[in-house]
């Protein structure tokens, strides 16, 4: 049985995409993305749902991130923003967190898998592969082997047959189905949603198989969401087909399911701050955006 899920912001970034993905009152007018990590209390220790981004990217950035990716994706680089800060002000270690499962290993999933050296990690078989063994330039470019070169411990999962809602599904542990790793492949080779039981409701963090979670429940979409989706996708076909199940899956009444995905900021603040506060705010101080302060601010409000 999962206990409380904890919203982590692990890296605030601002494209200039993030102009015309969640603009506000005009093009200059701007939300931030987040890096929407998860972490869940669980009877087998701390699960951490991706990892943002991690010190090592902060503290040596052009060994880890390199020149080009800081320049496409704008990351804030806020050391308080990393995964194991968020575990340290929850009174937790990063010894704490057993076990880490990753939707897919873009560098802004991965940053963080340093930061908890003793974790199993767990992603799917393809998703390693890819990873390991990059086809093309897109791969190239996203995969990082310098994030997990610290004698990482790795549990590779595969699709067996099972069905969870209609999708294949890998259960994290073998003993219950509490979290699942659920097949939405498209972005990447090897992409996997992971849905967490809430009781009697599931909670479905879909990565970057949508890059909004409005998406979802927009029948005929054709904004700049998903022009940027189709640029950045390993398989347009398999994506949009992850996209159409996960439609069909929204439209099920009888089905008590929240979605969220990586870098949508309106799901981020509604999930986080529609509870009690967990962990003390940030020092608005110690953020380099100002309008997600202010949000935050708002938020808690």
């Amino acid at each position: 049985m999962t206990g409380k899920i904890h919203h982590l912001n692990c890296g605030t970034l601002n494209p200039f995409s993030s102009r015309f993905l969640f603009p506000t009152d005009g093009i200059k007018e701007t939300r931030f993305l987040v890096n929407h990590c998860l972490l869940v209390e669980t009877g087998k220790g701390l699960v951490l749902i991706d990892t943002g981004i991690g010190r090592q990217d902060i503290e040596r950035t052009d060994v880890t991130l390199g020149k080009t990716r800081p320049m496409v994706v704008q990351p804030a680089l806020l050391t308080i923003e990393c995964a194991i800060n968020h575990v340290e002000r929850l009174g937790y270690t990063r010894d704490d967190v057993r076990h880490i499962a990753l939707t897919h290993m873009d560098f802004l999933q991965t940053g963080g898998l340093s930061d908890f050296p003793n974790a199993t990690i767990h992603v799917m078989r393809r998703e390693f592969e890819a990873a390991c063994d990059p086809q093309t330039l897109l791969e190239r470019w996203r995969y990082l082997p310098t994030h997990w070169q610290h004698s990482a411990k790795w549990k590779l999962h595969s699709f067996t047959g099972g069905l969870w809602k209609g999708f294949e599904f890998s259960p994290l542990f073998p003993e219950n189905d509490d979290i699942l790793l659920v097949n939405l492949p498209g972005h990447s080779r090897g992409h996997a949603g992971v849905a967490i039981r809430k009781g009697s409701d599931w909670l479905l963090h879909c990565g970057d198989a949508v890059l909004s979670a409005t998406q979802i429940k927009t029948p005929n979409d054709y904004s700049f969401n998903t022009l940027l989706s189709a640029s950045i996708d390993c398989c347009r076909a398999d994506r949009l087909h992850s996209l159409k199940r996960l439609r069909e899956l929204a439209q099920q009444k009888d089905e008590k399911i929240e979605f969220t995905c990586s870098l949508d900021p309106d799901s981020f603040y509604q999930m986080r701050f529609n509870q009690t506060p967990d962990m003390p705010e940030v020092d608005q101080s110690q953020l380099s955006f100002p309008l997600q302060a202010e949000l935050q601010t708002e938020g808690a409000a």
